[in-house]
C-alpha cells in the first residue's frame, strides 16, 4: 500500500513536470532569434534608459528619489524550468552581441513549494536561459550561473508557492 501511494505521488509528479529536463518548452523547439532583432531591442532599451536617466537625475535635483531596473526577470509557471516566450531577455542578448565585454550572471530562483519537490529547478531554469543565450551566439564563458533556489523571494511564502519567485533574475558583472 505504502509502495503503491509513493508511486502515484511520483507519477502525478512527474506528469506535471513531464519528466524532463526542459519540460514545458523544449530547448530544440525555441528558434535562434535574429540577430538584427536583438540588436534593435537592445537600441531601444538603450535609448529608453538614457532618457531614464535624464529624467532620474532631474527629479534627483528635486529631492525626489526613484530607481528602475532594464534587466527583467524572467517568469515560469509552476514545476517548470523553461518556457518558449523569452522577449525579456531580447535586450540583454542584444547587449553582449554589441558589447563584447559584457558578461552576465543568470540567477534560477523558485518557489517554497517547488524547493521542497524538486530541489534542482532554479538551477534548471539558469542553465535553460543559459542555453538560450549560447543558442544566439553568446559564447559560455560570458554568462555565470547562480542557483538561489528560495533564498532570493520577491513575494510572500505562500502553500500553493509564488510566481514572483518563479524566475531567473539578471546581473551584469563586468563591461
Amino acid at each position: 500500500m505504502r509502495n503503491a501511494l509513493y508511486l502515484i505521488i511520483s507519477l502525478l509528479f512527474l506528469a506535471s513536470c513531464r519528466g524532463t529536463k526542459y519540460n514545458c518548452a523544449e530547448l530544440k523547439s525555441i528558434e535562434k532569434i535574429p540577430t538584427e532583432t536583438l540588436i534593435k531591442t537592445a537600441d531601444s532599451i538603450s535609448e529608453l534608459r538614457n532618457l531614464v536617466w535624464k529624467e532620474k537625475e532631474e527629479m534627483e535635483k528635486k529631492g525626489i528619489m526613484i530607481d528602475f531596473s532594464f534587466e527583467n526577470p524572467v517568469f515560469f509557471e509552476q514545476n517548470c524550468n523553461s518556457k518558449s516566450e523569452l522577449k525579456e531577455t531580447y535586450h540583454i542578448i542584444g547587449s553582449m552581441i554589441k558589447h563584447e565585454k559584457i558578461k552576465v550572471r543568470i540567477i534560477g530562483n523558485s518557489d517554497s513549494v517547488e524547493i521542497e519537490n524538486k530541489p534542482n529547478l532554479s538551477l534548471e531554469r539558469a542553465e535553460f536561459i543559459k542555453a538560450i543565450f549560447i543558442k544566439n551566439g553568446i559564447e559560455k564563458n560570458r554568462i555565470e550561473i547562480l542557483d538561489a533556489k528560495y533564498d532570493r523571494p520577491f513575494g510572500p511564502k505562500m502553500e500553493s508557492g509564488n510566481k514572483e519567485n518563479r524566475r531567473v533574475d539578471f546581473e551584469i558583472i563586468a563591461q
